[in-house]
């Protein structure tokens, strides 16, 4: 008899703690890239646009390996896919630390820790596989690993000067050889192992349709298994392109934004910390709102706070910096595990699905880390970046609502033709 944890089965709570402390491991790459972007440019005399160029690139061959890795899930299972993923990332990271070249630099981050992407959706793919009570939390729970490492790490490195980018990278280096390794290697379930739960899970999914959960089927499921479910599909892969072009502001910008507007590096440090802070209150608050209530208006709640977070960094107010972490920290982590949910309601979690549409993800990601260094050197700021950020949320906010409100008309004619057909 399996074991279960507030109705969740024993191994997928420890799988997850494992997850949740390889995601910790990975915020140290994060912060490097986006703190040090300066210093990096310096000690290996190259431009901001030659790194904004070898982070894009690792998120394009992040992006092209998505759906070979969702594919590789769905025929070999997520353990192998994990195992090859995370020595790929480890590999790149080491060579980035030995390197003393731009060229060995862009092979090991753009190159060789972009080929660890067909680990990208692995980990969503199991928190669907085994999780059906509380799932959305559990995503919420993952995604607070790296956030978590964000807001531990900033600090650290603010306070101690002798600490530098190489640093990071070597600690992130020496921890997935001596930690992430081994245990995805023990924490994690093989595809075997978790076939022998996956009838009771099914029966959980079931019996929790009919249960607290039963708004999702009324509003969105049937939606999506009609005719009607393009738009949907659609609609979330747009959201994630969005949601990309944010994040390509933020991880590779938002430094440097504030630095072009003369804002203190204690004020920077500060709203990094808060920003990490907020994206772990964020995911775990949307994480419950997810799992209660309709996942259109959820979605275009987040993308309308994002607007306003937004809207404060293009005006560069002296609160911008905080006023900005909060907003974007509370919908940072919350988009993508948003829109996967909505997806797999008619999609099943199939691998292949879910990285398609997390190539659109990285694909705004690109474009975001693009724009942000052709605005630079081209207009000397980052007004542009900021302000198209503003107009695409906004578009995005537009969209879920007027999806949520005609799928709302719709089902209400649907019911009060129900009525007259009994009458």
């Amino acid at each position: 008899m399996n074991a279960t944890w507030f109705k969740e089965p024993k191994y997928a709570w420890v799988g997850l703690g494992s997850l949740w402390i390889i995601g910790f491991i990975g915020a140290l790459t994060r912060f490097s890239m986006a703190y040090f972007q300066v210093k990096i440019s310096e000690d290996l005399e190259i431009s901001r646009g030659f790194i904004s160029m070898t982070w894009s690139t690792n998120m394009l061959i992040t992006a092209l390996c998505a759906p070979l890795g969702g594919w590789l899930v769905d025929r070999y299972g997520a353990k192998k896919v994990l195992l090859i993923s995370a020595a790929m990332g480890t590999l790149g990271t080491g060579i980035v630390v030995i390197g003393e070249h731009s060229t060995v630099f862009f092979i090991g981050y753009a190159v060789i820790s972009g080929l660890a992407g067909i680990g990208a959706t692995t980990t969503y793919l199991l928190m669907f596989e085994w999780f059906s009570h509380h799932r959305a939390k559990a995503m919420a729970l993952l995604t607070s690993a790296n956030s978590i490492g964000l807001a531990i790490t900033t600090p650290i490195f603010v306070s101690q000067s002798w600490l530098t980018w190489k640093d990071a990278f070597l600690t992130s280096f020496v921890l997935s050889i001596l930690i992430s390794l081994p245990f995805i290697m023990l924490g994690v379930k093989g595809s075997q192992q978790s076939k022998v739960t996956t009838a009771k899970v099914d029966g959980s999914i079931e019996a929790e349709n009919h249960d607290h959960d039963k708004p999702h089927t009324d509003t969105v499921a049937p939606s999506l298994k009609s005719s009607g479910h393009l738009p949907i599909f659609i609609l979330v892969a747009i959201a994630l392109f969005t949601c990309g072009i944010n994040m390509g502001t933020v991880e590779m910008n938002l430094v440097a934004i504030h630095q072009m507007a003369n804002v203190s590096p204690s004020m920077i440090a500060l709203s990094m910390s808060i920003l990490g802070i907020l994206e772990i209150i964020g995911s775990f608050a949307f994480g419950f709102l997810l799992d209660r209530f309709n996942k259109l208006v959820m979605m275009a709640m987040l993308f309308g706070i994002r607007i306003m977070g937004f809207a404060f960094l293009f005006m560069h107010l002296g609160w911008s910096p905080i006023l900005f972490a909060i907003a974007f920290g509370m919908t940072y982590l919350s988009v993508i595990p948003g829109g996967f949910l909505i997806v797999n309601e008619y999609a099943k979690g199939k691998g292949k699905q879910m990285g398609f549409l997390f190539i659109f993800h990285q694909g705004g990601a690109i474009l975001g880390a693009l724009i942000g260094g052709l605005s630079f050197d081209y207009f000397k700021n980052y007004q542009v970046l900021i302000g198209f950020d503003v107009v695409i949320c906004i578009l995005v906010t537009v969209g879920f609502v007027s999806l949520y409100l005609s799928r709302r008309r719709s089902h209400r004619l649907h019911d009060v033709q129900h009525v007259k057909v009994s009458a």
